[in-house]
């Protein structure tokens, strides 16, 4: 204990007198009575001294004459919410106790009840999307000429990232998803590697100061077309954006996972992806020479509903890779009749974000086939006959329009009427193809702080 708490301190030996001494020299007027084992006894204050001194007590006995036995205390794990009662009842000193009844400490209304600093880890989580129309008028030598628009929204299937610092500066990077781990010594010496994966690259873009652990896990499958690299992307970037003190913006999120993915990884493909997942719910992307505009939709929750009862989403089970689709969708778009295709989505993507708003659901479903249609026009490599079988099927079975998320295969999207829904299941399950459950998600990226446990 302190030298203040020293002071307020009697035994059994101290007279009355000295008690008097005690408290007057107190701020609190108040003093306390341990035995030889320094357990609590009593407690003494101005009022316990002029009730004895008034019944004829004399100055010359004992604390133990005087001292009042009834007190309140604390013990070594109360609570603060517990402390803080204890002084809003009035007492000013409160004193706290080991499980042995022994007087440890003397708490006052000024003690530090803030708990120590702990470490921390940072926790983040950004969702895959779905496209409905304009996928290609993202891409930078589309739109450097002519504005793009994409419509899109995303879905609750996410990339999970957990970010724990360390105390000195390793690098270690955890893939669940690719059962990958890398480790470098530190952040120049992942810059300086000649082969970096996607995860390290948004380490590399990002240049934190400090050693890290880094955990990445997905709901969806590798190769899904949902846009998969750039909700890990994001994910990750919110992840360190939630150790900053200043934070980045969404569009400042979105534009370090496209510089990671994008410029530093190399893939080839869009702008879309990342500003979806960071900002979530439907959107309507604008995307032109100057700035990048993502628009949020109000939708009725009717039209919300029904959209989602209406969508069927499946996996045609073909791993789809985007990076040389894209590469050679590029080099397609220097044909003039390329570019009026994608003009083309443009115009459909407008009057789809219409119908979308209005809550015209027949008219936008018949839409994702000819946005569907628009789109494996462009490249020979968008679609292959197993996945232009398992379109037909879909249609022939009931579905009134549909579309492949990604290219060369991932996922597919049907828009089906409730009467036609079962015999267009039965078709897509005899076709091989693995039916996913959905949810919208209306959220976008999320990041948090935690204690690590």
């Amino acid at each position: 204990m302190n030298e203040y708490v020293d002071n307020i301190i009697l035994t059994a030996s101290n007279t009355v007198l000295e008690a008097i001494e005690r408290v007057e020299a107190s701020r609190f007027q108040i003093a306390f009575v341990v035995d030889g084992g320094h357990h609590l006894e009593g407690l003494i204050t101005n009022g316990d001294l002029r009730r004895h001194l008034l019944s004829g007590g004399e100055p010359a006995d004992s604390v133990l004459a005087c001292m009042n036995r009834e007190f309140r205390s604390v013990g070594t794990d109360a609570s603060r919410e517990e402390i803080l009662k204890q002084f809003d009842l009035g007492f000013h000193v409160i004193p706290r106790l080991n499980s042995a009844g022994k007087l440890i400490d003397l708490l006052t209304p000024d003690v530090d009840l803030a708990t120590p600093e702990a470490p921390v880890l940072a926790r983040a989580r950004a969702p895959v999307r779905i496209s409905f129309a304009g996928g290609g008028s993202d891409l930078t030598y589309f739109f450097i000429d002519s504005p793009g628009a994409v419509l899109s929204t995303t879905l609750a299937l996410y990339s999970h990232v957990t970010l724990i610092p360390r105390g000195d500066k390793k690098i270690r990077i955890h893939s669940e998803d690719l059962g990958t781990d890398e480790e470098f010594e530190s952040l120049l010496k992942l810059q300086q590697s000649g082969e970096k994966g996607l995860l390290s690259s948004v380490v590399s873009v990002v240049k934190p100061s400090y050693g890290l652990d880094l955990y990445v896990r997905s709901d969806f499958p590798v190769g899904s077309g949902l846009g998969g690299s750039s909700a890990v992307a994001t994910a990750v970037v919110a992840a360190f954006n939630e150790m900053r003190l200043d934070r980045w913006s969404n569009y400042d999120i979105a534009e370090l996972a496209f510089q990671a993915e994008r410029v530093c990884f190399g893939v080839a493909g869009g702008w879309q992806d990342q500003y979806a997942s960071v900002f979530g719910g439907f959107n309507f992307i604008e995307l032109g020479n100057d700035k990048n505009f993502v628009h949020a939709l109000r939708l009725e929750e009717a039209t919300l509903s029904e959209l989602e009862e209406s969508l069927i989403l499946c996996d045609s089970m073909i791993q789809h890779h985007s990076g040389s689709l894209h590469q050679k969708q590029r080099e397609a778009f220097t044909q003039e009749e390329k570019s009026l295709a994608v003009e083309a989505m443009v115009q459909l993507c407008r009057s789809m974000h219409k119908y979308l708003i209005r809550g015209e659901l027949i008219d936008f479903g018949r839409s994702l086939g000819d946005a569907w249609q628009i789109k494996r026009n462009l490249s020979p490599l968008i679609s292959n006959a197993r996945l232009d079988a398992i379109y037909d099927g879909a249609i022939e079975a009931g579905a009134l329009g549909g579309k492949l998320m990604g290219a060369g295969g991932g996922f597919f999207m049907f828009f089906v009427q409730p009467q036609y829904r079962k015999q267009v299941v039965q078709k897509l399950r005899e076709m091989d193809c693995q039916l996913s459950s959905f949810r919208f998600d209306s959220h976008g990226v999320t990041s948090w702080r935690t204690k690590v446990h």
